[in-house]
């Protein structure tokens, strides 16, 4: 009767584990259980300072027309690579920032532009921030013969009026000479500085930056 009984426990404990291993391997076939994850890792590349960054513009920049703080677009001329890893693509988006502008004044206030490039989009869409170099342009200032030349259209009105020797002529000469000084002022003594869309312009990273490669 004892062997019986044992008999019958081993028997049954038999089938309760095969029926456990069973269940778990229909639960895996399921999927049902957890697999082991794979944990992807982001690989990392440092864009060394003094990296050259060419870009193109889209926008056009105008001394005339544009103020300090306004944005610029822009797109990559050539890819950025370091150690064999393409950080940044052929076409790339890029934006940058007109950090100071000086419109043309008529007689001795020169143009002044001083501008950089502030993040370029990674191949995801992210705008990554660069620090680059500020480029900066500057007119040469009207030398006096220039101010005087420009400002002395009254003077050759005046003489003009008296050759024609016509009652109120003068006058008439001087005025039209002040309104041609000034009209000569605005044609030859404004000199903005000017860049169209499509012109190539070459930063230079100011610090080194870590971009992340998926």
């Amino acid at each position: 009767m004892f062997k019986f009984i044992s008999l019958f426990l081993s028997v049954t404990l038999s089938l309760f584990i095969a029926s456990c291993s069973s269940s778990n391997t229909a639960e895996q076939r399921a999927g049902n259980v957890p697999t082991e994850k794979v944990v992807k890792t982001t690989t990392y590349v440092t864009m060394p300072g003094n990296t050259a960054i060419t870009v193109t513009l889209v926008d056009s920049i105008d001394t005339d027309v544009q103020l300090s703080g306004t944005e610029f677009r822009a797109t990559l001329s050539q890819p950025i690579v370091v150690d064999g890893h393409t950080l940044f693509a052929d076409g790339a988006g890029a934006k940058g920032i007109l950090n100071k502008v000086v419109q043309s004044g008529h007689l001795k206030t020169p143009a002044e532009l001083n501008f950089s490039l502030t993040a370029i989009q990674d191949r995801d869409g992210r705008w990554i921030n660069v620090g680059t170099n500020t480029i900066l342009e500057k007119k040469p200032s009207h030398t006096n013969r220039e101010v005087a030349m420009i400002g002395g259209g009254a003077i050759v009105g005046g003489i003009i009026g008296k050759v024609i020797d016509r009652k109120g002529s003068t006058e008439i000469g001087a005025a039209a000479g002040a309104a041609a000084g000034t009209v000569a002022a605005a044609a030859s003594g404004k000199r903005d500085i000017f860049h169209a869309a499509g012109t190539e312009v070459v930063f230079y990273s100011s610090q080194s930056t870590q971009i992340a490669l998926r």
